[in-house]
Order: structure tokens, then sequence, then C-alpha cells
């Protein structure tokens, strides 16, 4: 009788596990589907950002081996682009190259793809201490699987390594609440500060997560040390960044704060604020996992509850500061993924438990049931990656930069703010002409230009080309069309118009 039950529990343990491997498996296979496709998938402007910066760190370390030294230079030319945080997962993926001897901008999918799955280990890890593990396997469902979730978190950008750096600190922080010993403390700050070096807007949600252990974890008799290790635990998380940012980077520190959060700021008295928000993110995950997610923050258990409200809440303040790109820009929304992820235990662990009363039958059609939905999330994923191909893209930004003399200086209204014709033409121009977003968000931060023409003249001061490779964003500029329409075409190319300035300088010049 003993050996039957023995062996029936070793029977579910051993489920349980291989139901576990195959979800992290397949949640990183997933991610690595299509793998060299071109990096154009998913904010594009924020991916080859990150490649033409890993391409410059590959081209420097190996200098020594590349006879043509110009080819070094311009590469790092190249990649002289305005500074948002350190650039650690770049550097990383220089060194993958180096090893691989040539640089691939899927190296950076791979290690987005890993250390979001990473992420996935430490909400295990979290949420077994909490819950059952066929709980905790179901949320990962939605955390590996969700159509959204695959794209993003796959993407070329140091979003998907913030989020999973945001789940290794609160599961060190709920360690170091459970048990504040010296050394829990030291990895709590060590994942902290890295976290933020990472991307400096996971201070939000990790100043959040710690106030919320804090309070959880208050009590009368060890307030005071509780309080002061909080303090010192969030200055020295913070210090990192604090050096990088207003020590070694403060002009362009400062540039950011003034444009995107100062200037953008009175969004969040407008109502249309809130709707775009609430609609991108109905368009991201729908609205009954967030909702569901808050339910399971409520019932979870007060070291747990502390921890989750803190990590909603700074979700909250972050979109309040960032308005303009919480409500615009997908990948700002990505931490909504883990922290929907995790609020969720709660929920289906008391869902998981009331299922074991069920008859057998019954419960298995209820697991059917969810496998079916985490697969058709992947399938969704993969064939979205599937049915839409780049790889046209590099051979066709080499042309348009061919079809441009070189030593010659242009201006472009161009996708992705010429970023694709800098990855793969190795050309940059040397201004860019904003289209109707840009107009848009210009507008919004009240720094619009009410003088076609002398902005147009402003823009296009010394510059021998102006290239077009957007022609339905010419449509929409009806003053720049007829601006550009009176200049000689230089090249016309399969999508692309390349007209002369040098004409209208000369004329500007005779009169």
């Amino acid at each position: 009788m003993q050996k039957d039950w023995i062996s029936k529990v070793k029977g579910k343990s051993a489920v349980e596990l291989f139901l576990t491997l195959f979800v992290f498996v397949l949640g990183f296979g997933v991610r690595i589907y299509d793998l060299t496709d071109p990096p154009l998938d998913f904010h594009a402007t924020r991916q080859l950002r990150s490649a033409i910066i890993a391409r410059s760190f590959f081209y420097e370390l190996e200098a020594s081996k590349i006879p043509e030294s110009e080819t070094v230079e311009n590469a790092v030319k190249l990649a002289s682009l305005e500074v948002y945080e350190p650039p650690i997962m770049e550097r990383i993926m220089s060194w993958m190259d180096v090893i691989l001897g040539q640089e691939y901008f899927w190296v950076g999918r791979i290690f987005s793809a890993f250390f979001w799955t990473l992420g996935g280990f430490f909400i295990y890890r979290m949420g077994r201490k909490f819950a059952s593990r066929f709980a905790v396997i179901c949320s990962l469902l939605v955390y590996f699987f969700l159509p959204f979730s695959v794209t993003a978190s796959r993407s070329i950008q140091p979003d998907p390594w913030m989020c999973s750096w945001i789940v290794i600190t609160a599961f060190t922080l709920y360690r170091w609440m459970e048990k504040p010993t010296p050394i829990r403390f030291f990895f709590a700050i060590l994942a902290g500060g890295f976290t933020i070096l990472i991307k400096v807007f996971a201070a939000f949600f990790v100043g959040f997560m710690l106030l919320g252990c804090l309070i959880a974890s208050f009590q009368r008799k060890n307030g005071l040390r509780i309080v002061v290790q909080g303090i010192s635990m969030g200055a020295l998380m913070l210090f990192p960044s604090l050096l990088y940012y207003l020590v070694l980077n403060p002009s362009r520190s400062g540039d950011f704060f003034s444009f995107w959060v100062i200037s953008l700021s009175g969004l969040i008295l407008t109502s249309k604020f809130y709707a775009s928000w609430i609609a991108l993110i109905k368009g991201l995950t729908g609205l009954i996992l967030p909702l569901l997610a808050v339910w399971g923050v409520f019932l979870a258990e007060k070291k747990t509850l502390g921890l989750l409200f803190g990590w909603w809440t700074g979700y909250l303040m972050y979109g309040l500061v960032v308005p303009y790109q919480i409500s615009t820009h997908e990948y700002y929304s990505l931490i909504l993924v883990p922290l929907i992820t995790i609020s969720l235990i709660p929920l289906l662990d008391i869902l998981f438990r009331k299922m074991e009363t069920l008859h057998f039958i019954r419960r298995v059609g209820i697991y059917s049931i969810i496998l079916l939905t985490a697969g058709y999330g992947a399938f969704v994923s993969c064939g979205s990656l599937r049915a839409t191909s780049y790889a046209l893209e590099p051979a066709s930004w080499r042309k348009v930069a061919q079809a441009i003399p070189e030593d010659s200086s242009f201006i472009a209204l161009t996708s992705d703010y010429g970023l694709r014709l800098i990855y793969y033409g190795w050309r940059a121009p040397d201004a860019s002409w904003p289209d109707l977003k840009d107009t848009a968000l210009f507008n919004l931060a009240g720094r619009e230009n009410s003088d076609f023409s002398s902005y147009f003249q402003a823009q296009t001061e010394n510059k021998d080309f102006f290239l077009v490779t957007v022609a339905n964003e010419l449509d929409a500029q009806p003053e720049l069309k007829t601006r550009l329409s009176a200049l000689p075409v230089f090249f016309e190319g399969n999508g692309f118009t390349i007209y002369d300035l040098r004409k209208s300088s000369a004329d500007d010049k005779q009169k």
C-alpha cells in the first residue's frame, strides 16, 4: 500500500518535471524560430540601433585582423548614435561575434530569448514558494506563449533583458524578505543595481517592489532595522546608474528628461492618453488577463502581496512619467508579461487546488483546453514570423546606398530614421526629415515648425541630395512634395527617389 503511494507520487513528480522542461524548451524554441530573418519584425528602429552599435564593437575588437582600416573607422562612425543606456547587451553581442569570427545580428536574438527563458526560471522558483507546481506551470504558459511576448521578447534591444532582470530582482527581494541575511541582502543589491543599469526605467519597478517588501516585512520589533536596510539597499542599487547618467553622460540625460518627460507631461491630464494606454494594453494582452492578474494580487499572501502591489504601482508610475511612450510604444509595456504571469499564480493555485476534487476526466478536459490555448499562441506567433519575411531588405538598402554618390551630403525622408540604410548600406544621412508621427510628436511637445520654407532651407542647407524612400509619407506632406517636384531627379530606383538639391542651392545663391 505504502509502495503504491510512493510510486504514484514519483510518477506525478516525473510528469510535472517533464511538463516544466517541455514548457521551457518550447518557450525558448519559438523565440529562435526564423532566427536569421532581418530584425525588422518589431520596432526596427530599436533593433537596428543595437545591431549597429554591436557591429562597431565587433570591428573595434577585430581591428587588427581587418586590413581595411576605413571599414573599422566607418563602422565606429556610423554607430555615433544617441546614447539611451549603457551598451551592455551590444558589448556582449560583440564578444560572441568575435568567438564566432563574424558579425551576426541574430546573436542578439538568441541572447534575448535566453534571458527571457532565464526570467521564466526565476518566476518558477518564486512561484513554487507559495503555489503548486501546476499553477506555476500554467502561469508560465502566458509568459512564454502570449503572441506579444514571443514577438517582443526575441527583439534585439535591452527591454527583454531588463524584464528578465526585474524578475531576478523580485526573486532576490522575496528571498531577502523570507530571511534577511547579509548574503541575501548583497544579492538583492547586485540584481537590482544591474537591472537599473541595463535600463534606468527599471528603477520604477525595483524601487516600488522594494517599498512594497519593506511595508510587508515591517514589524514593531524590527521596524528600524528594516527601514535602514531598505534605504541603504535602494541607495546602493541606484549608485551605478547615477554614476553613469549624471557623471558620465549628463548632457544626454538632461536632454532626454527635458523632452520626453517635461515637454510631454501634459498628456496625463487628457482623457485621450488613458484611452490610448488601455487600448494598447488590450491589443497586447487583452483586458481579461490584467484584470485576473490584479485579482490574483489580492489573493496573495502578505509577502507576495507587498512585492506585487509595489510592482504594479511601479508600472502605473512609469506610465505617468513617460506618457507618450507608454501609450504608443509596445515594448514599454513588455514588463506586463512577467508581472501578469506572477500575479496570476495565487489565483491559479486556488483553482488548481479546487480541480483536485474533480473527476479525472474533467481534469483532463481542463488541462487539454489550457494546453491547446498555449499551443495556439505559439502557432500564431510562429505563423506570423513565417508569413512576414524581410529577406530582400538588405539587398534593397545596399542598392539605395550605391545610388548616392560617395562623399556627398544628403538628407532623407526614410524608414527608421535612416537606420536601415546605416546598417545595410553603410551610409548615414546627414539629417532626417520628420515624418507625420514625428511632426505630431513635436507639436505635442510644443516644438512645431510653423514656417515650412525657412525650415526646409535650414534642413537642406549644404546638402547635395534629398533621398525619399517612403512615398506615402511624401504624399502626406504636400508642401514638401511640391518643393521636391520642382527639383531635378538625380536617380530613381525601385522604391526610392534621389532629388538633386545642388541646383536649388545654386539658384538661392544667385538670388
